[in-house]
């Protein structure tokens, strides 16, 4: 049950400190996170709670606290996801500075008063201190800053393996002035999913003052099962947003060769990083495009292994030497032994749009004659396309014609199976099953519907 607490008086003027804490269903934890801010040492800051339109009790917890609390404001709000909650957060902060706790987190007594005084004395833009990781009650020593220069000021263009630190936006002390001058904001996606990471490398890349301390200052949950990324529309979200940064401030990369082979290291410790959260079914085909990606990379020449951390180096160089081989041996317990490494085409095509790449092949087979096979059907007639048949397993008797086109048993196409498409449109489970039976005929280009072909459905 969360701490009570006494009503505190405080002066009504500017603050010294925006705390900003971003909220979604978190009623198990939100309780001392709050209670951990309260207890600061450094009193002079107001604490802007943004409620993402939580389905729990979050919303009424953070209420009772802001009744218990002038320096706590409290905002609700749809669910917009998490870069528009804390752009919200950042548009209400009055403070000199922004520091930023998830509401799963825990803090430090001390935590603001280090960061200020350190932010006083060197005039920085930035001040970020080391933290813990919290699992299981226990929390340890994080070594996330072990090797760099402490107590003194830096920025990426003297000490580029700042990048590398783009993967915590806490444990930090931010000048707003520095954020508004910059325009640095979160990118507003849905959901929760790596925005974190993009704001910190704009960040990073623009910070002039940036100073860094010896001291723990948080503690970060380990244990949250709720932080796991298992939606599939969110496969590539790691991608998209270092794409967002190199989009806003590509100019900085281009003019500073060192910088982006830096950048280009951290993109790959935290794709990396997200193979290792994502669902099982859905590692694979995050290692082919993370393959890919860094196949392209090299030939730009933005690829050096100084830039990166050996770890990350040798596991890129394991995915190159043999890739299925890695998979086997990293990849999460498959939860149904049907799921096996499958090469579906979809992945390259994306780019180029879905429905016109299906235009190139001569002949264009559904494998699925329900209601996913017919609004595919649909959809790539609509496009423009065409489909010659609808392929299943076994002809159910009398079911020869479907939306007036041919149905046929699998085998029937086999004569075209080294030219044609094959778009697998069933529920996600059974396109596994199907996908080795199509191999198993001789079929050479299968696609399948994934959530990205849905929403073009």
């Amino acid at each position: 049950m969360e701490r009570e607490h006494k009503r505190v008086q405080k002066d009504a003027g500017q603050p010294e400190i925006s705390v900003l804490v971003p909220v979604y269903n978190v009623e198990r934890y939100l309780g001392q996170c709050l209670d951990s801010l309260l207890a600061q040492t450094f009193e002079n800051f107001e604490l802007i709670c943004v409620d993402d339109g939580s389905q729990d009790r979050s919303g009424a917890i953070l209420d009772a606290y802001g009744a218990s609390d002038p320096r706590i404001r409290v905002i609700h709000k749809k669910n917009t996801g998490y870069g528009n909650s804390m752009n919200v957060a950042l548009e209400h902060a009055k403070g000199k500075y922004v520091a930023i706790l998830e509401s799963d987190d825990f803090a430090e007594p001390d935590m603001l008063q280090k960061l200020y005084d350190t932010a006083g004395v060197q005039e920085a833009d930035v001040v970020k201190g080391t933290f813990y990781n919290y699992r299981d009650g226990e929390s340890v020593r994080s070594e996330r800053l072990d090797g760099y220069p402490k107590g003194r000021l830096l920025n990426g263009r003297s000490f580029p393996k700042l990048l590398d630190l783009a993967d915590t936006i806490w444990s930090c002390l931010y000048k707003r002035s520095f954020l508004l001058e910059h325009d640095i904001r979160f990118h507003e996606t849905p959901g929760a999913s790596y925005q974190d990471i993009s704001f910190a490398l704009q960040v990073w890349l623009q910070a002039d003052r940036v100073c860094l301390i010896e001291d723990a200052l948080l503690h970060y949950r380990r244990d949250n099962p709720a932080s796991s990324m298992n939606n599939p529309s969110k496969l590539f979200c790691v991608f998209e947003e270092y794409q967002w940064v190199e989009e806003k401030l590509g100019h900085i990369l281009t003019d500073s060769p060192v910088l982006r082979r830096y950048f280009t290291a951290a993109r790959y410790r935290d794709y990396l990083d997200h193979y290792h959260r994502v669902g099982a079914w859905y590692q694979y085909a995050l290692l082919v495009r993370l393959e890919s990606s860094f196949h392209g990379d090299r030939k730009r020449g933005w690829v050096a292994e100084e830039a990166f951390l050996p770890a990350v180096w040798g596991k890129l160089q394991e995915i190159l030497a043999d890739r299925d081989g890695f998979f086997g041996r990293t990849a999460r317990p498959l939860p149904d032994a049907r799921l096996t490494v499958c090469r579906f085409e979809n992945i390259p095509i994306y780019a180029n749009a879905f429905f016109e790449q299906l235009k190139q092949y001569p002949k264009v087979f559904i494998y699925g004659a329900g209601q996913v096979g017919k609004r595919l059907a649909k959809a790539i007639r609509e496009q423009g396309g065409r489909v010659d048949a609808f392929l299943v397993t076994r002809l159910a008797e009398g079911k020869t014609v479907c939306m007036d086109l041919p149905v046929m048993e699998v085998r029937e196409a086999k004569p075209a199976a080294d030219c044609c498409a094959v778009v697998i449109a069933v529920t996600e489970w059974s396109q596994y099953e199907l996908y080795v039976t199509l191999k198993e005929q001789g079929f050479q280009n299968i696609f399948r519907t994934d959530e990205a072909v849905r929403t073009l459905m």
